[in-house]
């Protein structure tokens, strides 16, 4: 019985983190979407814990947006973590997101390996200021689920909140690796 748990677990890991040579994400990258990830490659092995994977976007990347609304969020997500929730944060001081803005819990339509579209209920105006889009997730073993590009790191795009250690840091400060989360917000009229 073990001996099954751990192939499958095997399978799963094999599965996802084998690199996609295109991205079939169902959203294009363009004037409409803020983004600075690639095509999904893979995903971080990460211990036991609650994280948050964000991509942040300073004023002088929302301001090109201004006047328009944040209406999705989009993701890639490998295998099922044990909760997922779409959170979006404003402008924060130092190295943390700001005020919480909007939060959904989308655990029960999270599609593995897949990519993933959230509509925001109420949609969120673009007036210019920094934004963070954030995937929070749990793990209950060591996993990987939130997904990543190949790099190189854009600066904002690999941000990791860990409840293991409490803080907000850059994935290339965590671990070296040179990644971008694939997570993308899509602004409407």
């Amino acid at each position: 019985m073990m001996k099954n748990v751990f192939f499958l677990g095997f399978l799963a890991l094999l599965a996802f983190s084998s690199c996609q040579n295109d991205d079939d994400s169902p959203v294009p990258s363009g004037e409409n979407v803020l983004s600075y990830d690639g095509p999904n490659a893979t995903g971080p092995l990460l211990v036991a814990g609650d994280y948050e994977a964000a991509a942040r976007f300073p004023a002088s990347e929302t301001s090109k947006l201004q006047g328009r609304s944040l209406t999705e969020v989009t993701w890639f997500m490998g295998i099922l973590p044990s909760s997922c929730k779409v959170r979006i944060y404003g402008p924060g001081a130092g190295d943390e997101p700001g005020q919480l803005l909007y939060s959904a819990d989308v655990t029960d339509r999270v599609q593995v390996p897949n990519w993933n579209t959230h509509e925001l209920r109420d949609p969120l105006p673009i007036d210019g200021q920094e934004l963070w889009i954030s995937i929070a997730f749990t793990h209950p073993a060591q996993q990987q689920s939130i997904g990543c590009d190949s790099g190189p790191n854009v600066p904002g795009g690999d941000w990791l909140f860990s409840s293991n250690d409490g803080q907000w840091i850059t994935y290339i400060q965590r671990t070296g690796e040179s990644v971008n989360w694939n997570i993308r917000g899509i602004a409407g009229e």
